[in-house]
């Protein structure tokens, strides 16, 4: 019994050769280190990832915040902060501010941060004026959606660099 090899049949065939595999290696590893390398871009230049820039001095103040934070326990303020944002994009706050016996506190300063989490060249301030006895009003525009940590500092008048009452808290603004 005689057989027959069509040599057209052969020629039409593709086989995987060593070559082939090794283009596809370097194109699949080239493909996923090209996109991690311009994530990793992205996020650094968006995020330094750093909220102080020196850990060690501000380690060097520990003890000193200890202590700001007893202080600001004994002075017993009650600080309740109302934050709005319209849909103009117009953030108002309302603050109000009571001593240990319930007394409105007046005469002092108050000031509201705005702080991305996580990118500090967003960050914002809004001093509070006194429209009442113990009662703090501020208006600012142009405050994004989103993540927002809003940082309540309170002065006295004699004293405007160091703050006496610290509070930081975080918001989720919508469209």
């Amino acid at each position: 019994m005689a057989y027959s090899v069509n040599s057209s049949d052969q020629k039409s065939r593709f086989t995987i050769k060593g070559w082939h595999v090794l283009v596809a290696f370097i194109a699949f590893f080239g493909i996923i280190a090209s996109v991690n390398g311009f994530m990793v871009f992205k996020a650094i230049g968006t995020f330094p990832g750093t909220e102080v820039s020196s850990s060690y001095k501000v380690s060097q103040r520990y003890n000193q915040e200890i202590a700001r934070a007893k202080a600001q326990e004994a002075l017993g303020w009650a600080v309740e902060a109302n934050v709005e944002r319209s849909s103009d994009g117009v953030v108002q706050v309302l603050l109000q501010a009571s001593d240990k016996e319930g007394a409105p506190i007046t005469g002092e300063r108050f000031m509201v941060t705005f702080k991305r989490p996580t990118l500090t060249s967003a960050d914002v301030t809004l001093p509070l004026s006194e429209k009442s006895s113990g009662v703090f009003v501020g208006n600012i525009s142009d405050i994004a959606a989103g993540n927002w940590d809003i940082v309540v500092e309170g002065y006295l008048l004699n004293d405007p660099q160091t703050p006496i009452f610290r509070s930081k808290n975080r918001t989720f603004f919508t469209e």
